[in-house]
């Protein structure tokens, strides 16, 4: 399956929007801030304006995920951190197309922007402990846990759970 990678654009607001909501119940406890954030078409309009603004001053980059023009994954450069300089991968995937090692291959292209586009020396991820999909994915891409951290996220019912930190330097980059 041949997946493209770019930003996503202010005008793709409706799919965008689409994705999140059919996929919403699964992204509650992950993302309860781009879930809240994106209640509506609207919303989900003002949203990429915001990313848009945050790409400019380089603080954010998000892309889409593609396959045939359709819109089935975003992955965000987030949490960036000019002076180490580091920075977080947030990403999902539509349910329809998980479990294919999709996502996979889509990080070690976002690995690559990262090191070579951005010049980041780190990428790190945060994921909770119960995720062991993503905690597979990151494995596969070479990334290490570098720690548990207890109490770190809260979830859409408003549960404090542990993160595992996994991060990837360039040095350990293929």
């Amino acid at each position: 399956m041949q997946i493209d990678q770019r930003f996503i654009e202010v005008n793709e607001f409706n799919q965008f929007y689409d994705l999140i909501k059919n996929n919403r119940n699964r992204l509650l406890d992950y993302f309860p801030n781009t879930v809240k954030a994106i209640s509506s078409i609207e919303k989900a309009r003002e949203h990429l304006e915001n990313c848009l603004i945050k790409r400019e001053r380089k603080e954010q980059y998000l892309f889409g995920l593609y396959h045939s023009e359709n819109l089935i994954g975003y992955l965000n450069v987030k949490n960036i951190n000019w002076d180490i300089p580091k920075c977080e991968l947030g990403y999902f995937i539509d349910s329809h197309q998980q479990g294919k090692g999709i996502m996979t291959k889509q990080i070690k292209w976002a690995l690559g922007y990262c090191f070579e586009n951005l010049g980041m020396a780190k990428v790190y991820l945060r994921i909770g402990q119960e995720n062991t999909g993503s905690i597979i994915i990151a494995e596969k891409n070479g990334f290490k846990q570098e720690g548990l951290i207890r109490k770190d996220f809260r979830t859409a019912s408003n549960e404090l759970i542990d993160v595992a930190y996994y991060g990837i330097i360039r040095e350990d980059f293929k």
